[in-house]
């Protein structure tokens, strides 16, 4: 079985809330269908922006790892 690690933080502990997984450490939400990879970075990427819009000072980091995941995202390429 493959263990779930958190892209922000590199965490592997997991909170189950309300149908998500999240981050014991940063708080970062993840589905708990992980088949539906999809859904699970769209998840992971809405999380990072909304971290972008709430920790200003922090907010170059999170648009670094949303474009690892989408290189194209306009919305992240505002915070660089």
């Amino acid at each position: 079985m493959k263990s779930l690690i958190c892209t922000s933080c590199g965490a592997s502990e997991f909170i189950k809330r309300d149908g998500y997984q999240e981050c014991a450490y940063c708080g970062v939400k993840y589905k708990l269908e992980v088949n539906t990879k999809g859904t699970f970075m769209e998840d992971e990427i809405a999380t990072l922006l909304q971290k972008c819009k709430l920790e200003p000072h922090n907010a170059r980091k999170y648009a670094n790892l949303i474009l690892d995941i989408d290189p194209g995202n306009k919305e992240a390429m505002r915070y660089l």
